[in-house]
């Protein structure tokens, strides 16, 4: 999976098809969005599930997998959309299920549109469907198109609105209420007579006192400075059920389906699909095996006029940590908050062949290079004097906010570099660099250890082994992500089954996998692992070679580290191959980012036909370390004496700032420069398999000191409070990890450490 294009501020899967926001809400303390998905391919062929993104604050998404899958009679072609209600300590889920049956046109023969009904405690497990609705519920004049059930709670009253289709082509929205999320009954149609033929994604929301119905218009023939696009995104002003004054939210070329939710302090955001449905231009992202994102979150309002404003979230401020004034012509590196104040009647900004002019009341979007734009061409509109404009420029995508969100223009672009050229005329611009120093990236092996069906045995009398995906790097970057950060993993993979269980583990634990490269010139390399009377850990690896071995500098990407808060590595693959210039490349670019850097030897003596070879590799790396993590095994060998306080002379080399000395069942240390140790006794517990118990311990403490805010520098400095507190905190995760067979699958989440050891 390519990191090329890969967006930063954006959700988008790794692989598949995105498109339809669905289900947006708050429950938890997390915000939830779902999404149309087809995770099978990217271009969008197949049966619609709902894929799933999670977020604390509106800016880092972690992706959590499918949600809901057509796996009912009822949606048995197709999970289609819907919306979500966070009520009291579930969340109502409302979908249409699709059923299509064949020999039928499909719009007014054949077709079932079946409202469903689920709930979820957490927003990952689902109930039951319940169908809520059927073909018989709908008005008589009704097609087959009935869909997209947008549901909201007030007053005690339950209402449902639903996108229609006539039989004779007139595009409205059915209004259903009721006492409770499984009894609705039909109250009314909206209609607007002549604007067009279907109504997808209505969303029923009243802003500053008045009343509107989002929609999505199809059908509307293409004017000069308006439905540009085939299917159009706007809103109508409500008066009753009579809808009036339609307006375009999104004028570009890639905006569909928005959906609307309330944050817990009360504004009103708004998350479209930055792609269309039958296009003229291209997306080349298909061939990395992913297509399409959403858009930013948004908020609304409204003005003095009733106009629905948009504007990117506040929390978006919160990631500007650069600030360069532009004038005439220079790159930048993306993602970028470009602001701009018009001081004539016209003018222009262009970036990497993107030019937003305006001449007088008219703005024009223009792709002059098409090798940006693949098939896009302009868009124009008519905004009067341009008083300024805002651009997120995202490494793919570009959403422009015009008068304070009066008009938006939202389009894809794939520049050929992440630096971009800006050229600007007529505007004074601020370009703020955006980023947040917060993802922990490990490099080194990704594979598969095969845990043994008894433990106590040899490797001789072990029945069968089970598959689950390890290598410490690995690990470490899945304990990380467990709990709730975010990280990134560097290495290779064979284009092979194993590679593909890997890839979907790693997911799963909220793992980046798009830095991984897959090849067809090596397998997947495998670890059979046995526990033996004496409790000692026996390995038997598959790795000559394997397909990390073969991940070379060439692979490094320096935006790889855009955000990279600290990387972590091991000596496993530091051997004589491509991915030991890997490594270096690695850290000489994590240590220009500023970011801290983590070694743990991990050794595995049984991989080095020469153990000098290995010793020195050790030696060259531990003073690239910032925290150097070692346990009792490895004391002696790396150090040529088994007694710690004549260790520490050794393994304070370099950049060290921090050993941690971990014992097993014994405790662990962490120990500074001037030899100040920190004791934790480790956490009396029944071990099942202790298997990534080192990787999940180093994975979590560095997670602990990240929430406390430690950067490199801060190593020098750092309390004794808080080492003891990260020490305490890693025996418990390691406590709680060690009780479950394999690795990433054993490691606890936040909230499993806090129910178990609340005080």
């Amino acid at each position: 999976m390519s990191f090329k294009w890969k967006q930063y501020l954006h959700m988008e899967p790794v692989r598949g098809w995105m498109n339809d926001p669905n289900g947006l809400v708050f429950h938890n303390g997390l915000y939830h969005v779902y999404f149309q998905y087809t995770p099978g391919n990217a271009t969008g062929e197949g049966l619609r599930s709902w894929g799933h993104f999670v977020s604390p604050d509106l800016l880092k998404w972690r992706f959590v997998g499918e949600f809901i899958k057509p796996d009912h009679i009822s949606d048995s072609t197709g999970a289609f959309s819907g919306s979500a209600v966070s009520y009291k300590d579930k969340i109502y889920y409302f979908y249409t299920g699709n059923v299509e049956h064949e020999g039928f046109d499909l719009v007014l023969e054949g077709r079932e549109a079946n409202q469903i009904f689920v709930t979820s405690d957490d927003g990952t497990c689902s109930s039951d469907k319940t169908v809520l609705l059927t073909n018989s519920d709908y008005p008589d004049y009704c097609s087959c198109h009935v869909r997209d059930p947008k549901v909201s709670f007030a007053d005690g009253i339950w209402r449902m609105v639903l996108g229609a289709r006539t039989k004779d082509d007139e595009g409205m929205a059915l209004v259903y209420e009721g006492p409770d999320p499984c009894n609705f009954r039909f109250k009314e149609a909206i209609t607007c007579p002549g604007m067009g033929y279907m109504w997808e994604c209505p969303d029923l929301v009243d802003l500053g006192g008045r009343s509107y119905l989002l929609a999505c218009v199809q059908g509307m023939e293409a004017e000069e400075y308006k439905y540009q696009n085939q299917n159009s995104s706007g809103y109508f002003r409500l008066v009753g059920n009579k809808a009036s004054s339609y307006e375009e939210l999104d004028f570009g070329f890639d905006f569909y389906a928005p959906q609307t939710f309330a944050a817990p302090d009360g504004r009103r955001i708004i998350i479209g699909w930055m792609g269309q449905g039958t296009t003229e231009y291209t997306n080349p992202t298909i061939e990395m095996g992913r297509q399409h994102c959403l858009s930013i979150p948004r908020e609304i309002e409204t003005d003095a006029e009733g106009f629905i404003l948009q504007n990117p979230i506040r929390e978006i401020d919160s990631l500007r940590c650069s600030l360069k004034a532009i004038e005439g012509e220079s790159w930048h590196r993306l993602p970028l908050d470009i602001v701009c104040r018009a001081d004539t009647k016209e003018g222009y900004i262009s970036i990497s062949g993107v030019k937003i002019s305006f001449d007088g009341d008219v703005l024009k979007m223009e792709f002059a290079d098409q090798t940006e734009g693949f098939g896009r061409t302009y868009r124009k509109i008519k905004t009067g004097i341009v008083k300024d404009i805002r651009i997120i420029a995202d490494r793919s995508s570009l959403e422009v906010f015009i008068n304070s969100g009066r008009y938006v223009l939202s389009t894809r672009f794939y520049p050929a570099f992440p630096e971009v050229r800006i050229e600007t005329s007529g505007l004074e611009v601020d370009a703020y660099r955006l980023m947040n120093k917060d993802t922990l990236v490990a490099i080194g092996e990704a594979l598969i250890d095969f845990i043994p069906d008894r433990s106590g045995v040899s490797f001789e009398e072990v029945g069968s082994f089970s598959p689950r995906t390890g290598g410490a790097p690995a690990n470490v970057c899945g304990a990380f992500s467990v709990l709730g950060g975010s990280s990134r993993i560097l290495t290779g993979l064979g284009a092979d089954p194993f590679g593909r269980l890997i890839t979907d583990d790693l997911i799963k634990a909220g793992v980046d996998t798009s830095a991984i490269e897959y090849t067809d010139k090596a397998n997947t390399a495998l670890a059979f692992v046995t526990l033996g009377r004496n409790g000692e850990r026996e390995f038997s690896f598959y790795r000559k070679p394997s397909a990390d071995m073969l991940y070379g500098a060439e692979n490094i990407r320096r935006e790889f580290f855009d955000d990279c808060w600290a990387l972590h590595f091991c000596s496993v693959s530091l051997g004589d191959f491509p991915m030991r210039d890997a490594h270096r490349v690695a850290i000489a670019l994590a240590r220009k980012e500023g970011a801290l850097i983590s070694f743990d030897p991990n050794l595995r003596f049984m991989l080095w036909d020469d153990l000098d070879k290995l010793k020195a590799a050790v030696a060259c790396f531990i003073p690239e370390a910032d925290i150097l993590k070692i346990s009792d095994e490895e004391l002696e060998f790396i150090t040529g004496t088994s007694d710690l306080d004549e260790a520490l002379g050794v393994l304070f080399t370099g950049n060290v700032k921090l050993v941690i000395y971990t014992m097993g069942s014994k405790g662990c240390y962490a120990i500074d420069k001037d030899g100040n140790k920190i004791y934790v006794p480790s956490v009396k517990t029944q071990a099942v398999d202790t298997t990534g118990a080192g990787d999940g311990f180093i994975g979590s403490l560095l997670y602990y000191l990240k929430s406390k805010g430690i950067k490199r520098d801060d190593l020098e400095y750092i309390s004794e409070d808080i080492l003891e507190e990260a020490l305490v905190f890693a025996s418990r995760f390691s406590s709680i990890s060690i009780r479950t067979e394999g690795a990433i699958q054993s490691y606890p989440t936040m909230e499993q450490i806090n129910k178990e050891f609340t005080t």
